[in-house]
């Protein structure tokens, strides 16, 4: 299996996968989402990006040659994820395969945007804002629960399996073909190439769940696959390196960051120390100038777990 640096692009016997850089908020490298192009011509975009990416994710298509998206999948609602959901929807009248706990929210996005803008503030103009669904146009599949939903597509099987933890609406892709790979979604902790020095756990409010990610490891971790395909960001060929380091990343930063509201620091204390520890492991190897986006995620992700433990997790 060989990854090209183009827009990026991993080869199957029965399709093509390609990485789209979103360039999320300007930054390369940071947030992908994958187009499967099966050998039949039909295609299926997974993920979107935020809805301030949909010009890059059309002009990559556009590069791709891709004029009609078969499928649409947003793995979750975050908005990095589903973000420009509605508006490649629009364009291309696709099918939706979405968590059953997200359907309504693309539908109606009025309360995920209330959401955004309570944890994000300013910030979620940014990202931009998701265009409602018309389920009329685009029909949107449910995937139950810690369930399944099966596509066959150019002689291949997509299993879409309800991976919750990250978020209660999250589903990863397999991709059932003679080299199987996985796209995780948020189901693993992130590894950015341009820091490529620690796994950053994906523990965001409003609803990270310890216990589900965990267990969503370790089924994931049963699923026989060659390589991952990761949102933050790229492709990996060691899948059980990529589950260990995400099993220990999330035990880790739960004991820190339990130990440091246990001794009294603030929420934004503890957010500043581990800034300063995910500096430390780029300083050791010569660098302690994490890009911003890094420093974002970090934060996002300490407010998740003490988020996660001020709800008794």
């Amino acid at each position: 299996m060989d990854v090209v640096v183009i827009a990026g692009s991993v080869r199957l016997d029965e399709c093509r996968v390609y990485v789209i850089d979103t360039l999320a908020l300007g930054s390369a490298r940071a947030v992908a989402c994958y187009l499967i192009l099966a050998d039949d011509g039909r295609s299926v975009l997974v993920d979107t990006g935020y809805a301030s990416s949909v010009e890059e994710v059309r002009r990559t298509l556009a590069e791709l040659r891709i004029s009609h998206l078969d499928y649409i999948v947003p793995t979750h609602l975050h908005l990095d994820h589903a973000g420009a959901a509605g508006y490649l929807a629009r364009d291309h009248g696709s099918p939706i395969i979405a968590h059953e706990r997200a359907v309504r929210h693309l539908i109606d996005p009025t309360r995920l945007v209330e959401s955004v803008r309570q944890v994000f503030g300013a910030q979620a103009d940014l990202f931009g804002y998701p265009m409602a669904i018309d389920p009329a146009r685009s029909t949107i599949t449910g995937v139950r629960s810690a369930g399944e939903h099966t596509l066959s597509i150019g002689g291949m099987e997509l299993r879409f399996m309800g991976t919750e933890g990250h978020a209660p609406h999250q589903i990863s892709v397999y991709v059932n073909s003679s080299k199987p790979v996985l796209i995780t979604a948020d189901a693993v902790s992130m590894l950015y190439p341009d820091y490529p020095y620690c796994y950053i756990p994906t523990t965001p409010l409003p609803a990270f769940d310890a216990e589900q990610a965990l267990a969503t490891v370790e089924r994931l971790r049963r699923v026989d696959v060659e390589a991952l395909l990761m949102p933050h960001f790229g492709v990996s060929h060691e899948p059980d390196s990529v589950f260990d380091a995400t099993t220990a990343s999330i035990k880790e930063w739960l004991g820190m960051i339990k130990g440091l509201l246990d001794d009294g620091y603030s929420s934004d204390a503890v957010e500043d120390e581990m800034v300063g520890y995910v500096r430390s492991k780029g300083k050791g190897k010569g660098n302690d100038a994490p890009p911003q986006y890094v420093l974002n995620s970090v934060r996002n992700s300490v407010k998740g777990i003490i988020g996660y433990l001020k709800r008794g997790g």
